[in-house]
């Protein structure tokens, strides 16, 4: 078997080398850091929160995985909501003041 230049050289030399190595790890700071960078100043900037002139959602918590409660806030009322797969349920109307 004969074994070309190229071939021996290959053998020899390792192929992941220190500067190799060092470049990866600048490389993965550069990209964390952009990551970083972009969550913390665009993504806020970018949220889209709607505000309605006439309806509000005060407050939401999820009661099971598929179904959440609202509170939302219409004409100087509450009105305590349940959404899920089956639909949207009106569960009870308070005042403003009334709720704490």
């Amino acid at each position: 078997m004969i074994a070309t230049y190229e071939a021996l050289v290959l053998e020899k030399t390792p192929l992941v080398t220190f500067g190799y190595v060092l470049q990866v790890a600048i490389s993965l700071c550069i990209v964390l850091a952009l990551i970083y960078l972009i969550a913390k100043y665009l993504l806020p900037k970018m949220s889209i929160n709607p505000k309605g002139r006439l309806i509000e959602v005060v407050d939401r918590i999820g009661i099971e995985p598929q179904v959440t409660a609202y509170v939302i806030k219409f004409n100087k009322n509450l009105y305590l909501v349940a959404s899920g797969n089956k639909g949207v349920t009106l569960l009870d109307k308070f005042k403003e003041g009334e709720l704490s």
